[in-house]
Parts: structure tokens; sequence; C-alpha cells
């Protein structure tokens, strides 16, 4: 059943194999989201556990659901009696190290991001009051909550093929300090970072109201950006020039539309060929011709290279109906700003779509007069599955065989939708 989860735990103690808590169901599906996972856990057990990784997934198509097993470590003795069986015939492939496996994925992994966590939290004035909680855990990031003296605060470490999340998340609030969460404080070298709690629920069910409400203020952040790094002699720069400007905001990576023109033959060459059949591959290459001339049509909308969130969802808008703030700025980066508004319309509802489009492109005319926003969007439906794809397929290259489940077939699924949209 894809709603839950059904959990295995193999459980050690310093990479220790002690045990395997019987098998238990998770409500929430994701696998990437360990809360309930570990809460049912420490009560099982009687102290603090941690999970170290995702080791199988049986429904990999779906990328939720089903029976999974994870790496579990107690930071602690457990309960006496609640673990049971000798070591799996897995268990020194389990333990045995993968060059691509992140910091937080090895056995001491989470707990050496609790310590730091406490560490900082503690040097900046903010003492802990209660047990931090794993939150989530991935080939991209380890999350947890805080509770401390001062209200709750998120520790996060991302891997090392990512960008600088905190970095971005400064450079936002430079221009509106309400919309993203303040980082409290930033270990670029171990790529961890604490920051405080933005206030609000998501706004998967919010009012179209709230919604349009997030996108001009973010237009607006855009725009000050694009005004403050991305002028040359009072004009635009586009996605070329923004390449050869990269240290003009620093920090933030580059992902322009123009990068496809060298990374999307490599990613057709590469793997995904194989995962596309005669004719899509044959549709692929065609679509890749046409990608210059996509570029062109997107650039002559004339809106500026800048900040761009780069996974702007509902589930990524807080709001309490007076505050918004945009959370997981991992996907952030300096590119073209109508790939955010493309994200957003592909996730909210129907209904929804014409208004808040209607609202980013009054915005960006009203920033910039000369502009025609919506001249952008149609080679951004285009090209924003084109960036996707190399982006999935950068996770890939970069991530241990156990974690790809969560990957394998989003570049060909990307592809295969700009195919058919492009048709």
């Amino acid at each position: 059943m894809q709603g839950r989860r059904t959990v295995t735990a193999l459980v050690s103690s310093a990479g220790r194999y002690l045990g395997t808590v019987e098998p238990f169901e998770v409500p929430d599906p994701w696998w990437a989201y360990v809360e309930g996972v570990t809460g049912h856990l420490d009560q099982v057990l009687g102290v603090p556990t941690a999970v170290v990784r995702l080791l199988r997934a049986d429904h990999a198509e779906s990328g939720r659901g089903g029976p999974v097993t994870y790496h579990v470590e107690v930071l602690d003795p457990p309960r006496q009696g609640m673990l049971a069986g000798s070591a799996p015939e897995c268990w020194p492939d389990v333990l045995a190290d993968h060059s691509l496996r992140s910091s937080w994925a090895r056995p001491a992994g989470p707990r050496e991001l609790v310590d730091w966590a406490t560490r900082a939290s503690q040097a900046s004035g903010r003492p802990l009051a209660g047990r931090p909680v794993q939150v989530k855990t991935w080939n991209l990031s380890c999350v947890y909550r805080l509770s401390t003296v001062d209200g709750t605060v998120w520790a996060k470490t991302t891997a090392h093929f990512g960008g600088d999340e905190a970095a971005s998340i400064r450079l936002a609030r430079r221009h509106d300090p309400g919309l993203a969460p303040e980082v409290l404080v930033h270990d670029p070298v171990g790529r961890r970072f604490l920051m405080r709690n933005g206030s609000g629920t998501d706004c998967w069910a919010a009012p179209v109201e709230t919604v349009q409400a997030v996108v001009r203020r973010w237009v607006a952040v855009q725009a000050a950006i694009a005004g403050v790094h991305g002028t040359a002699g009072g004009q635009a720069i586009t996605g070329g020039q923004a390449i050869r400007r990269v240290r003009a905001i620093g920090g933030v990576r580059q992902r322009q539309p123009a990068s496809l023109l060298d990374e999307l033959p490599r990613l057709l060459h590469g793997e995904l060929k194989t995962r596309l059949n005669v004719d899509e591959l044959a549709a692929a290459h065609d679509l890749r011709d046409r990608v210059p001339e996509l570029i062109a049509e997107l650039e002559s909308s004339g809106l500026p290279s800048t900040l761009v969130h780069g996974d702007l969802h509902p589930g990524n808008m807080l709001s309490d109906g007076t505050a918004h703030v945009l959370i997981d700025w991992a996907e952030s980066h300096l590119g073209h700003p109508a790939f955010d508004i493309w994200t957003l319309l592909r996730w909210l509802p129907a209904e929804q779509r014409d208004a808040v489009e209607a609202t980013w492109v009054r915005e960006w005319m009203t920033h910039r007069p000369a502009s025609d926003p919506k001249r952008a969007l149609r080679p951004m439906a285009v090209l924003g599955l084109l960036l996707n794809a190399v982006l999935y397929q950068r996770f890939l290259d970069n991530i241990e065989p156990s974690e790809r489940v969560y990957h394998e077939d989003d570049p060909a699924s990307e592809i295969r939708v700009a195919i058919k949209g492009a048709g």
C-alpha cells in the first residue's frame, strides 16, 4: 500500500549489529521523512535513535510507501529484550563504506550532526530545552528539529555536490528579511547550518490570495537582487552574461538555461540513453537541437538573471495568514526567474494557476516595465524539464547505489514530458 510504510530497522551501536525491531507501519509514506520511524523506535527501545540511511525500498517505481529497510543507530544502550536476531548476511555490505556516501549516512554521522548543532546552538545563546528530533534524511540532506530556550531551530547538513543553501538564504534576506528563515550559525566547510523556525503552515491548501502574496514578495526580491548584482550599463544581464559574472553573487551556484548547450548532449550520450526507447531518444536529440532557439526566446522576454529558489512549490511556502516564509533552498541558484513560476504552476491546483501566473507577470512588468514576462513561459515549459533532467542525473552521478532509488527514473521522466510538451 503506497499510503503507508512497513518499516524494518536493522539496529546497531557504533556500527555493531544489535538486532532487528519487529516490523511496524508508519503513516507517512515518504521514505526520506523519518520522524515517525525514530519516534516509534525511541519508544520501543527507550533511547534516542537515528536513521543512518535507507537500505532497501520495494516500491521504487512509486517513490513512497511499501516495505522499506533502514539502518538505525541507537545513541545509548537500548532496553533489554526489544531486539532479536543474528546479524543478517547483508550486514558486512551495510557497513562497507562507499566513496559517494554522505557524511550523515555513516554510523557516527547523525550523532556528529546532533553534537555540532547542540554546541552551535549553545554558543549562539540558545541551549537545548529538549531532545533533538530527526525529521528527514536522504542523499541530499539530513535535518533535525531542536527545541531551545529561544524557540525551535533547525539543523541541516547538505550534500557535497549541492549549492550553499545558507548563502542563498542570506542573500534573499538582505532584500526581504521575513521571506526566508534566519540563518543563526553557518559552517560552510562542514556544509551545515542552524536556522530559526519559520512561522505558519505549508500552503498546500492555502487560498490563492496567500500564494499571490508570496509571489509578489519573491518577485520583488528577485528584481532587487538583479538590480544590485545583475545589470551592466543599465541593461539586464542575461544567462550567458551571468555565467561570466558568477563572482557577483558569492556562494550561489549557476544553473543557467545556457548550460544545457553543454550538459544536454552529455546527458543524452550517458546513462539516460539506456532508459529511453529508440523513438524517445531520437526525439530527445531533436529537442536538443532546438535548445538555442528556446533559449533565445526565453531571453527575449527581457527578464534578468537572478536568484532562483529552485523548488518553489506550496509545501515550501509557510504562511500564518500574515507572515510568509520560503523554506528548503537546497536547489537555489543563479538562473532565470521563470523557472520558479513554472515550477509553482506545475504544483498548484488548476483553479489557481491563471490568477497566480497573472500576478507573476504583472509584478515583473512593474519592476521591469520594458520586459515581456509572459513570453518566458512557453520556452521555460520545455527548458525547465531539461534543466531538471540534468539536475536529477547530477544527483544519480553523486550518490551511492542504494540511494539511487529516490531518483532513478527522474531524468527519463522529465525528458519524456519535455518531448511531449515540445511536440
